[in-house]
């Protein structure tokens, strides 16, 4: 574990360049952050670092937060007898060597609220309502977007539970939209919804091979539609299951919108042994979704994520809200990382549009598109073979290859953030939202290996 900055207060780890811009818009007094204590917290140039801000104006209490008594003791060390540090004192509960520990200086108080916190270190407003939001990377009862508004109409993630032939998580209105449908339709539905599920196993297998381990899964409606326990029908298991055959030790978080669906959820999830979390929040807002304190709290941004995005665009309507969603996706993402995309589309007879009157009549948004558009949410960036093709033919082994592509209704590609070009400006960031410097070697060999390893499975 890294250490954290005083001027955040969170688990992100930005450098202290970043560190001081940051507080600098935050605190009321922003000339305090000129007279602020860098801190190196080991040898060598990769060695994280910590920037430690006096008090004055009204900051009357300050913290850093360090991984271990070792690191502790350099915080101490560092700030002793220097000006705007008074009471200086270790406030850590733990006496484990390695756990985390708080080195905290002036106002002694038992303040629980972040507002209350946040005032206390010197904020003004803004930066005040803007700790407040972060905090939600503890408690993932609060969404990190907006709250939608409670549905009025059938869930799509419940519908497509139907479609898989899960039948414990629906309601009337799910299947009263179901036997709307003529029987035809209803089967091609439920065909695409299996071929799409039936293509989550193929791409975490590649990705687990490369390296990956963490997975971003954004819409991922009911994650824990089953328990961790082995399932008969591989429909049934969910993504941190399938991840767990491969990886057990990665890191699996679910995203969604739908805030019914977080309840059951959580209570099912907290029993499995890889611990993956639940977000609550809407990727139209991807901007405030990524940089949120909880999504950063649970990735680590310096290292490659994979992010699934699969059969959720269709059910975002408007193309320039998908369009940007996407583009700020690949930007906050570091090298190495992976979108896999899988998107409702017209692959000849049986149109998918043709459900587009029926789902909205149901008061739910739905737009097929065609391959152009799909392929352009990559921005460039290279998809591995077999390129953006029928969800079906992604992978020669997926049991439903033999099925005509319009059957199967959908789009599948997947494509890696490219390294920066050695010698280029680095654009990409360890952390989103935050300025840093260059990679530390660790973190160059990792992406490299990752881009010999696809080299090996695709030499073409």
């Amino acid at each position: 574990m890294s250490a954290t900055a005083s001027m955040s207060q969170s688990s992100a780890l930005p450098r202290c360049a970043g560190e001081g811009a940051l507080m600098a818009e935050r605190l009321a007094d922003p000339a305090l952050v000129e007279a602020a204590v860098e801190i190196k917290l080991g040898n060598g140039e990769s060695c994280d670092t910590c920037l430690a801000v006096p008090l004055g104006g009204r900051r009357v209490a300050g913290e850093i937060t360090v991984t271990g008594w070792s690191q502790a003791l350099i915080v101490l060390l560092a700030l002793e007898g220097k000006q705007g540090f008074p009471d200086l004192r270790d406030g850590s509960y733990s006496s484990a060597i390695d756990a985390p520990r708080t080195i905290r200086w002036g106002l002694r108080t038992h303040a629980e609220g972040p507002r209350q916190r946040a005032r206390m270190w010197g904020y003004h407003d803004a930066g005040v309502q803007a700790y407040v939001a972060e905090q939600t990377r503890d408690d993932p009862r609060i969404p990190v977007t907006p709250l939608p508004a409670l549905p009025a109409a059938p869930s799509v993630a419940r519908i497509y539970d139907l479609l898989l032939g899960r039948r414990g998580d629906s309601y009337m209105a799910d299947r009263a939209f179901l036997r709307s449908l003529a029987p035809a339709d209803a089967e091609a539905l439920s065909t695409a919804a299996v071929v799409n599920r039936t293509h989550l196993p193929a791409v975490v297998s590649h990705l687990t091979a490369l390296g990956i381990d963490q997975f971003l899964d954004l819409g991922s409606g009911l994650p824990a539609a089953t328990d961790f326990r082995p399932s008969d029908n591989p429909l049934h298991a969910p993504l941190h299951a399938i991840v767990a055959r491969h990886r057990d030790t990665a890191r699996v978080v679910y995203a969604d919108h739908d805030r019914t669906l977080f309840g059951f959820s959580r209570a099912v999830l907290s029993e499995h042994p890889m611990k993956p979390q639940c977000v609550q929040g809407d990727i139209r807002y991807m901007r405030r979704f990524l940089t949120s304190g909880r999504v950063q709290h649970l990735l680590d941004w310096s290292r490659p994520i994979a992010v699934l995005v699969h059969d959720v665009l269709p059910w975002i309507g408007t193309d320039t809200i998908v369009k940007r969603l996407l583009a700020v996706l690949r930007e906050q993402l570091p090298p190495g990382s992976a979108v896999s995309i899988t998107h409702a589309a017209d692959l000849g007879e049986n149109r998918m549009s043709r459900f587009t009157k029926a789902f909205r009549a149901a008061g739910i948004a739905y737009k097929p598109r065609d391959h152009a558009f799909v392929e352009a949410l990559f921005g460039g960036w290279p998809l591995e073979s077999p390129g953006l093709v029928p969800t079906n033919r992604w992978h020669p082994g997926h049991p439903h290859a033999a099925l005509a592509p319009h059957e199967a209704g959908a789009l599948a590609g997947l494509a890696f953030k490219p390294e920066p070009i050695a010698g280029e400006t680095k654009s990409a960031v360890v952390r989103p939202g935050v300025a840093s410097s260059t990679q530390s070697s660790a973190e160059s060999d990792h992406g490299q290996a990752l881009t010999a390893a696809r080299h090996r499975q695709h030499p073409s």
